[in-house]
């Protein structure tokens, strides 16, 4: 659950709580601004080269190699180029959350991996790319990792993610 919800009276939860889309922000190479920005803007987890970084800065979800979530073991990351590679990372988010990218979401359809997985968090640059994700067979991925230089964009997709409509 979010921080700040712990004192509900037992039996008691955030209504659309289960519903929470992930919303992860991607600071490889290292960004100040850009981390401050996400933690100020509600993300759950940065993707950085090293969570000793964020720590100085708040707490929050690190997925890095000496970070909470470790790549290639608790997250896998997966770049869509073709129809066995799509494949590979359905297969992947059976069991374990897969970061999953590609160079154009018009090519590589999400819904196959969103039909096969309830794990998949997509890579977006904008808010647009974002939208796409969330909602993507109504159901939309697990999350987003938002991969931009702009604080800006960061607050945009975080509002996003925070609308009702999300």
């Amino acid at each position: 659950y979010r921080a700040g919800f712990h004192d509900l009276p037992e039996g008691f939860r955030v209504v659309g709580e289960e519903d929470m889309k992930q919303f992860w922000v991607d600071i490889r190479p290292w960004n100040k601004s850009i981390a401050t920005t996400a933690i100020e803007s509600g993300a759950d987890a940065l993707v950085v080269d090293r969570a000793e970084d964020v720590r100085r800065l708040g707490r929050i979800t690190t997925v890095a190699p000496d970070g909470d979530l470790r790549p290639g073991k608790d997250v896998i990351e997966c770049t869509i180029t073709d129809k066995a590679s799509e494949n590979r990372a359905a297969a992947l988010g059976k069991h374990t959350l897969v970061i999953v990218a590609t160079s154009d979401w018009t090519v590589i359809p999400l819904e196959n991996l969103v039909a096969q997985s309830d794990k998949i968090i997509a890579l977006v640059r904008d808010e647009k790319d974002a939208q796409m994700a969330l909602h993507v067979l109504e159901k939309g991925t697990h999350g987003i990792l938002l991969k931009t230089d702009s604080p800006a964009m960061v607050k945009s997709v975080a509002a996003l993610l925070k609308s009702p409509t999300g």
